[in-house]
């Protein structure tokens, strides 16, 4: 932690960032790498087309969904001049934030894919949302239940939802959509922690967690 003057606030560092940036060429390090989960991937091509994406993240859990993104924004600028460009499925991104200009890391790029018609971002500011906006504070599941009428439509329609970031949050991701399942289906008994495990099996609900 770097000297702060007397009365100011202490400033935190990332530990892992701070340490990569002090190495010199030539220093080892030890890492390891885990696989993420088998399904944790994109439907072919031709299954982005007919498969909808909800996509949950909050921090660093944003990293896999913006290779996900950029391949959706590929195949969108793949036809050739005078081609008929790709159709793809529609595809939700949930990002939790903290505050904006915080920690809304990407905000430019996804405004550029948003506006390119490649994803719809749904964001939530847990601890101060933008000047003038009025928006509730809260999580990423928050979020998700607020526009729960557009996940459930993606849903019905063969979605595919994938949670990434920490367990908390995904725990808090798994919930919602079994809350959202319940209350759409208007049943007893969809939804819950054995209707997630199903839709986990089916590769429909599908979750990386790092932590």
């Amino acid at each position: 932690m770097a000297p702060v003057a007397a009365g100011s606030r202490h400033r935190h560092l990332g530990v892992a960032s701070n340490f990569l940036a002090s190495l010199r060429a030539g220093d080892s390090i030890q890492v390891s790498v885990r696989p993420c989960q088998s399904g944790f991937h994109l439907p072919p091509d031709r299954g982005m087309e007919t498969t909808p994406l909800v996509l949950v993240a909050a921090g660093a859990g944003l990293a896999p969904f913006l290779g996900f993104v950029q391949e959706r924004v590929a195949l969108l600028s793949a036809a050739a001049p005078g081609d008929e460009k790709k159709a793809l499925a529609p595809a939700l991104l949930f990002f939790g934030c903290r505050a904006p200009g915080q920690d809304d890391i990407y905000a430019q790029e996804l405004a550029e894919w948003e506006a390119l018609g490649a994803v719809s971002v749904r964001r939530i500011y847990s601890r101060a949302a933008p000047e003038g906006s009025g928006d509730e504070l809260g999580y990423v599941q928050d979020r998700l239940y607020r526009d729960r009428k557009d996940v459930w439509a993606l849903w019905a329609k063969g979605a595919k939802v994938y949670v990434c970031g920490s367990r908390m949050m995904g725990r808090g991701g798994e919930e919602m959509v079994a809350r959202i399942a319940e209350e759409e289906q208007g049943e007893s008994g969809i939804g819950g922690k054995g209707w997630i495990e199903s839709q986990k099996r089916d590769e429909r609900f599908v979750t990386d967690i790092f932590d």
